[in-house]
């Protein structure tokens, strides 16, 4: 009847064998996949030339150009903010692009449209500033390798002032290649300090020209950091409060002086800020190693008896003598002792003859 419990009769299976001992669960027909494997799948093959080309582009290569930036502005953020972020495209200029309209995005939630964003545009590079009541003046940066997100770090802001609050007649060129100093003990000695300079460096650096002349130098950031009170004690360094660093840009110009050398002035064209670090999403550890490795064919070709000085960019040859005859030398006195040398194979008869103007001669 409809009350009894017994389940309900098996459906025979194609993979059901008579002989072989019952039923077998029937296998997934799409099996787990890898993301490259995946992607190599779903992506779609370019039809045109220029399609080819484009995916050429893309790739990586064994000399990559200058990085940019993406900079957008968050659902919630006040005016000092945007401020900020046009701060921050203005120094970056032209290898930056400035979002100033609000989007709804969370980085630390959902990076998924920032990726698909910077790859549309071909940045590796993204800032990201918001405003909430707990985080009422942050700034989120991060880094793209092959498309993906690297790692990313999220700072507090404190102690802003704009490049317009200066008020200086003239400030540095549009594109003018950015000296970053780095100073403090924490950017060599801890962990998270040092990530945060790397960072830094990748996004205040700007393109990394072979050569650059000295009129070029027209502008200098430097990031500081200090000990605080009380951290030079013996805790570890979990129980360390979170690095501030100081950012402040300078205007630099050569002032005649009394030798070759001109005399440097530094003026303070802004911004200035203090960053508080919070939130971090440190790199996995198999694509770190993948973003820093470099290249065989960047690598300098081995020449013998040629070492390269990595701190001054020389050369050293070594160069291998064979035995040296000094005899052979043609030195002050060799006419001299060769004159010795005959009179001592004329002997005394050739001197009694020629005498010591014979010999001379």
């Amino acid at each position: 009847g409809s009350s009894c419990p017994c389940p309900p009769p098996l459906v025979q299976s194609p993979l059901h064998q008579p002989g072989g001992g019952g039923w077998k669960e029937r296998a997934d027909p799409l099996p787990a996949m890898s993301d490259a494997a995946l992607a190599k799948a779903t992506s779609r093959k370019p039809k045109t030339r220029r399609g080819r080309q484009v995916l050429r582009e893309r790739e990586p290569q064994v000399n990559e150009g200058a990085k940019s930036a993406l900079i957008m502005r968050g659902n919630k953020s006040s005016m000092d903010v945007l401020t900020l972020l046009r701060d921050l495209f203005s120094l970056r200029t032209p290898l930056a692009t400035l979002f100033s309209r609000k989007h709804p995005e969370h980085p630390f939630e959902d990076v998924s449209k920032l990726e698909s964003i910077c790859k549309k545009l071909e940045h590796s590079l993204f800032a990201f500033g918001s405003s909430s009541k707990k985080r009422p003046f942050r700034l989120i940066l991060g880094r793209l390798f092959d498309g993906k997100l690297l790692d990313m770090q999220e700072f507090g802001v404190e102690n802003y002032k704009s490049i317009s609050s200066f008020g200086t007649r003239m400030d540095a060129s549009v594109g003018s290649k950015p000296l970053v100093l780095f100073q403090g003990s924490a950017f060599e000695t801890d962990e998270k300090v040092k990530r945060v300079k790397s960072l830094l460096l990748d996004f205040f650096s700007g393109a990394r020209p072979q050569k650059v002349m000295l009129q070029g130098l027209e502008q200098v950031i430097v990031c500081s950091t200090f000990e605080e009170a009380g951290g030079a004690s013996s805790s570890g360094p979990a129980d360390r409060p979170n690095p501030k660093i100081d950012v402040t840009r300078y205007r630099i110009s050569f002032a005649k002086s009394g030798s070759r050398l001109p005399r440097v002035e530094l003026e303070e064209v802004g911004p200035r800020l203090r960053l508080a670090l919070d939130r971090t999403k440190e790199p996995e550890r198999e694509r770190w190693k993948q973003s820093i490795k470099v290249a065989k064919a960047t690598k300098p070709k081995k020449e013998k008896s040629i070492s390269h000085q990595k701190d001054m960019g020389k050369k050293r040859g070594q160069i291998h003598l064979g035995k040296q005859d000094f005899d052979q030398i043609h030195t002050v006195h060799h006419s001299k002792k060769l004159a010795k040398k005959l009179r001592a194979d004329l002997g005394p008869q050739g001197g009694s003859e020629g005498g010591p103007a014979a010999a001379d001669a």
